[in-house]
């Protein structure tokens, strides 16, 4: 099952003043990704299909995909080019946390692995970059995409709360978090017409979770959580019936 956070809902946005943060273990780290799909080609019997990496060496790469649309699009092309195999071939969902259970555990040294954020995501990520005046090449492996603001003199990352608790939402797609600002603009114009949208490297989030001999957490990090597409989600909910794999509930 899905986590239900979803980016259309009108949410109550405040900000959140930096504190002191808890230490995470990687395992602790890991499991904020349980919620988030991606999506590989497997054949019938589920063994994942590889493609090709001729900058590699013609080794063999299994991709992860975090758009359904992108694995859709790459499910096409082997069964236009292996009709045969096509025939067997199909899209299943995962959960990042698995893949990246998937990568750690891999012991084959000309077998790598790839997480492919969208093209929309990295337009996105590129224009943020330009408009902050950075360079090109900080466009991150995999955007994230977060909010900050300041009101009554208070600087701090946009948090969402619901049941009663607080969360700093890193979306994968820009407009899913503009859509959430925007929405939430009817009720609390203060806060949402402040907002300004970053974007960072999902790997550096990452690290910034965790307590390590040579660094501390970034501070609100037990409040962080993950938001997938809204494409996931409608792709998830379309093809729930015939879908053997699903992110797992957190």
């Amino acid at each position: 099952m899905m986590k239900k956070f979803l980016p259309t809902l009108v949410l109550p946005l405040c900000l959140t003043a930096l504190g002191q943060a808890e230490a995470m273990t990687e395992a602790q780290v890991l499991e904020r990704l349980s919620g988030v799909p991606v999506f590989t080609i497997t054949d019938d019997k589920g063994a994942p299909l590889l493609a090709t990496n001729k900058q590699a060496g013609d080794s063999q790469i299994l991709l992860f995909f975090l758009n359904p649309n992108d694995a859709q699009s790459m499910l096409q092309q082997v069964q236009t080019t292996n009709p045969e195999l096509g025939k067997k071939a199909r899209v299943i969902v995962r959960s990042m946390n698995d893949a990246y259970r998937v990568i750690k555990e891999n012991k084959d040294k000309k077998l790598s692995f790839q997480i492919v954020p969208s093209k929309s995501s990295l337009e996105s990520a590129r224009m943020l970059l330009t408009v902050n005046g950075k360079p090109p090449e900080k466009l991150p492996n995999i955007p994230v995409f977060f909010a900050v603001g300041n009101t009554s003199g208070q600087e701090g990352l946009l948090t969402i709360e619901q049941q009663g608790k607080q969360f700093v939402p890193f979306f994968f797609e820009q407009n899913d978090l503009k859509n959430m600002i925007d929405n939430a603009a009817k009720g609390q114009p203060n806060i949402a017409k402040n907002a300004k949208i970053q974007v960072a490297n999902l790997f550096n989030v990452l690290d910034s979770m965790l307590t390590t001999d040579k660094n501390k957490p970034s501070p609100d990090v037990e409040k962080f959580t993950f938001i997938p597409s809204r494409a996931a989600y409608e792709w998830i909910i379309k093809n729930q019936n015939s879908t053997a794999n699903s992110p797992s509930q957190k």
